[in-house]
């Protein structure tokens, strides 16, 4: 397993719980959601194509390992230039106290040799300042090819993001309901018999005609 699925592991964990440990409802948690969702995206990339994550990560390392390297620079030309310096310095004083009337050998070939140590001193950091931007290049070169790996996967393994916070909820669209039918007493236009349908029919109701006066000889 990679490092580095163990240090998402770990952030995910940390970040769970501080997300728990505050409202649901605050940009706090929101944005620790934010952070563990991507995290997981991360952590499933390396499940699924771990080869390619892998071999993108020992790219980073590598040239983060060199460029930190060039940064330090190399040490051993400037500890032989100063060394020499002091101690060709130190013996050409002592060769001139003693009113020698020869050159100071010792002196001027300490001397000299630290002279070529600055100057190879000078060559390394010329060359680590090329290494620092080939390395500052390769560097970004393979987060780039990391950084690919997983948005490859982002598409299909995409989490479940909460709902921003404080956005108003839009209303449900009801279905239209048929307009309500009054119930009143329908009135039939057929007119009927008598006083009140005649009233109804918009006409003066008409007096009953009286009946017949029954005859004598029925009523003997």
């Amino acid at each position: 397993m990679s490092a580095r699925v163990a240090e998402i592991e770990s952030e995910i964990r940390r970040l769970t719980r501080q997300r728990d440990a505050q409202p649901a409802d605050t940009v706090y948690a929101l944005t620790h959601q934010q952070r563990i969702d991507a995290l997981s995206v991360e952590l499933i990339a390396w499940q699924l194509d771990g080869a390619r994550m892998r071999a993108a990560e020992d790219a980073i390392r590598a040239a983060g390992r060199r460029h930190r390297r060039a940064h330090i620079g190399r040490n051993r030309w400037p500890a032989v230039a100063g060394a020499s310096g002091l101690f060709g310095s130190v013996a050409t004083a002592g060769h001139l106290a003693a009113d020698a009337g020869g050159p100071p050998l010792i002196g001027g070939a300490l001397l000299t040799v630290a002279a070529a140590a600055l100057a190879l001193t000078a060559v390394d950091r010329t060359r680590d300042a090329r290494e620092a931007v080939a390395a500052e290049a390769d560097m970004h070169t393979a987060q780039h090819q990391y950084a690919a790996v997983v948005a490859g996967h982002a598409r299909a393994i995409t989490p479940v993001r909460p709902l921003a916070i404080h956005s108003q909820e839009t209303p449900c669209s009801s279905s239209p309901q048929p307009p309500a039918t009054s119930r009143s007493t329908a009135i039939s236009t057929t007119p009927g018999s008598g006083p009140a349908a005649a009233a109804i029919a918009g006409r003066p109701p008409t007096a009953s005609r009286p009946s017949a006066p029954s005859s004598p000889t029925a009523a003997a």
